[in-house]
Formats: structure tokens, C-alpha cells, sequence
């Protein structure tokens, strides 16, 4: 499971670079401790929990992150500039941003071995919910827009039992992958109301073995999510020197 730390109590969230396989000890579920406020969204009826699934999982923003918005706890004068998105998740973290309204992630899922494993299904547990955060909210552009990809899923965390939906014109799961042959699924979480941390669990066989790999941030953190709705929002022009108020305001 890969992805970048949470800053101040999970305050921060930057999606990290780096792949664990199945058996690295951060591709484990979360310590008992976590686990215990944890509920789950979904079937997670599987033996293996991920201490030796021959799949890895690396966690990259969405190639449309430049459309993604931020909650921070700072004034515009305090906030620098947006930055590219390979250099997404080292900002998130220097200023304490949270994913605001959505966070897209990509997901590439690559086989260990030579065996075919198949990906069965993808499952949320929530964690956490809370008031939404009252920060500001920063844009990191003026506009977006993207194509649906093969295997892409929306997630409703305001849902009263959050789970993937397959988006429209995508085929969802199950699908084969392996060493030669990794697959890259979607996911784009949204929250209107609320403060979400969360997992995703991925749900898996090969052979005669089943299993689910729970799939968060590089420290074992969930994602997290936070509402913008009535927060001050603001833009960075493109020829801008400064943040301004934008337009838009949600």
C-alpha cells in the first residue's frame, strides 16, 4: 500500500510514490489498535489480509489532480503557489492540506509472480467521520476535465453504508493481472457534509487462495476526505502572482 504521510493527526494528506509488496510489513492491516474504530462498508469475507498477497499497490494522484481542491488552515499570504502534480503530494504535506470535497486517486495493481491473480472486488471501511474541517479551501485550477478510465470507481462517503460504484462507460472488476500485466484502477471519494477518513480494501484470488489487501497511506493511516461547502475558496490564476477569491464559490 503506498501513499505519503498524514501531517498533524492526520491533518495532511500527501499520496505517496513508492510500491510495498504483499509482504512488507506497511502493506499489513492497520494496528489493532485503529482497527478497532474501524467499520466496515463492505464484504470482506477473504483469509488472507494482506501480509502475503501476490499483488502490490502503488497510490498516485489522478492524472486530473490539478482539478482537486484543498482545505488548509492558513491564509492565502501563507499558502505557495499550486504546484504540478508529480510535486502534489511534497506540497500537501509542507502546508497540512486535506483532499477537499473529492480525492481521485490511481491505483496500479501488478502481480508478485507469474501466477494470474484475479481482482474480485473493491470494498471501503470508514474510520472516521467528523464535522467538516473549517478551513480554507484552494482550487489548484481554474478548470478540468477528463476521460472515464477502463476500471473506475466513484465513492459516496456521505453514503449511509459508503461503497465503489462503477462509473458510467467503465467496466468495473473482476479483472486478471500479473507481472507483466498490471491494471490501473480509478477512484474518485467525494464528501459534501463531512470529515472522512477512510480504506480501501481489495479484494483478491489466485489459485486456490483468496484474500483482501487493505490499501491506505505509507504509514498505515487512511485516506481522508473533507467537505468545502461554504468555505471560502480560493484560485490561483495562471498568471497570477497571488491567490485571489474565486469566482466560484462553493
Amino acid at each position: 500500500m503506498t501513499a505519503a504521510a498524514v501531517l498533524a493527526a492526520l491533518g495532511a494528506v500527501a499520496l505517496g510514490l513508492k510500491t510495498h509488496p504483499g509482504g512488507d510489513p506497511t502493506s499489513a492491516p492497520a494496528p489493532a489498535a485503529a482497527a478497532a474504530d474501524v467499520t466496515p462498508s463492505g464484504p470482506t469475507g477473504a483469509v488472507d489480509r494482506g501480509a502475503s498477497a501476490p499483488i502490490t499497490v502503488t497510490v498516485r494522484p489522478h492524472r486530473d489532480a490539478e482539478c482537486d481542491k484543498y482545505v488548509i488552515d492558513r491564509p492565502p499570504s501563507e499558502v505557495p503557489r499550486p504546484p504540478a502534480v508529480v510535486d502534489a503530494p511534497a506540497w500537501a504535506a509542507k502546508v497540512g492540506a486535506v483532499p477537499g470535497h473529492y480525492l481521485s486517486l490511481d491505483l496500479t495493481v501488478q502481480g508478485t509472480g507469474s501466477d494470474t491473480v484475479v481482482l474480485t472486488a473493491l470494498n471501503v471501511r470508514i474510520a472516521r467521520i467528523a464535522a467538516p474541517l473549517a478551513w480554507n479551501a484552494y482550487s489548484m485550477f481554474d478548470g478540468c476535465g477528463g476521460g472515464v478510465g477502463v476500471h473506475s470507481f466513484d465513492l459516496d462517503l456521505d453514503a449511509a453504508r459508503p461503497r465503489p460504484v462503477v462509473t458510467g462507460g467503465s467496466t468495473g472488476l473482476p479483472v486478471k493481472v500479473s507481472e507483466r500485466d498490471p491494471e490501473v484502477i480509478e477512484v474518485t471519494a467525494e464528501t459534501t457534509s463531512h470529515d472522512v477518513s477512510w480504506y480501501l480494501e481489495l479484494e483478491w484470488s489466485s489459485g486456490n487462495r483468496t484474500g483482501t489487501l487493505p490499501i491506505g497511506l505509507d504509514d498505515g493511516a487512511p485516506f481522508r476526505t473533507s467537505a468545502v461547502k461554504g468555505r471560502p475558496l480560493y484560485r490561483y490564476p495562471t498568471d497570477g502572482k497571488a491567490w485571489e477569491p474565486s469566482p466560484f464559490q462553493n
